[in-house]
């Protein structure tokens, strides 16, 4: 399947994913397994039915995903929309993504990616970042060892490639931090998160607050969630992590 990849949603008319209309290419498999995961059907990366029986992930051609994702291309142009490629993490299958994202600027589609930003850093240089437009980095916890416990993995190499990728880019790196109730909504995490964006020159950055949607995605895999906040963040808490974030 080397020539292939493995996606399991396409979302036509996106329009939180970046500039303009755009359609979201959701790629299956993540390195990472935060406990609070948006897309839990998208951390495997094997196809797997869900308690009904209906099959999540399907193998693509470059040429047959190509083929579904021009069809969208009146409403790039009109729009300054583009193509977005989501997850799961989708430099997990490099090669491929690489692939898609040279189709899609031979077409002159702008081209973005949502990354957790753990990769082979030089590996993503040279098969993906040449043909991005815009890239959305998460950072979710600033310290090792809440990394390693809420999302499998320390977070040393993460803060380092973001620190690498904001010198090497020529295009715009946007940080994303997630906001989670009692994990990365602590006052010292936003804190200093806000620190080292500083100390890197970044000027601003996206605070993104909880969605309990999730928690009905995992339990179609028959997954009982470990972090169970089923409600939207209020106001006020949402006003608490930007003033935390900011002052």
């Amino acid at each position: 399947m080397n020539d292939k990849g493995l996606v399991f949603d396409i979302k036509r008319d996106a329009s939180e994913d970046g500039p303009g209309i755009r359609t979201t290419v959701f790629f299956k498999g993540c390195p990472l397994s935060c406990i609070w995961c948006q897309n839990p059907e998208g951390k495997k990366f094997l196809p797997e039915p869900d308690v009904y029986g209906n099959q999540i992930g399907t193998w693509y051609s470059t040429n047959e995903l190509m083929y579904r994702l021009l069809q969208d291309k009146p409403f790039f142009t009109s729009t300054g929309g583009g193509v977005t490629l989501s997850g799961g993490e989708p430099t997990l299958q490099m090669d491929f993504a690489g692939r898609l994202l040279q189709a899609l600027k031979r077409e002159g589609i702008h081209t973005a990616l949502e990354t957790s930003g753990f990769f082979p850093y030089e590996s993503f240089k040279a098969k993906m970042l040449p043909w991005l437009d815009l890239i959305y980095f998460d950072i979710k916890l600033i310290d090792a060892a809440d990394s390693k416990q809420y999302c499998g993995q320390s977070n040393k190499h993460i803060l380092e490639n973001f620190s690498r990728l904001i010198k090497d880019a020529s295009i715009p790196v946007i940080p994303r931090i997630p906001l989670i109730p009692g994990i990365t909504t602590t006052e010292k995490n936003l804190k200093d998160i806000a620190a080292f964006l500083r100390k890197h020159g970044v000027k601003s950055c996206e605070l993104m607050p909880y969605n309990p949607l999730w928690i009905d995605k995992l339990l179609k895999l028959g997954i009982a969630p470990d972090y169970k906040r089923n409600n939207y963040m209020t106001p006020a808490e949402q006003k608490a992590c930007v003033d935390c974030f900011t002052h």
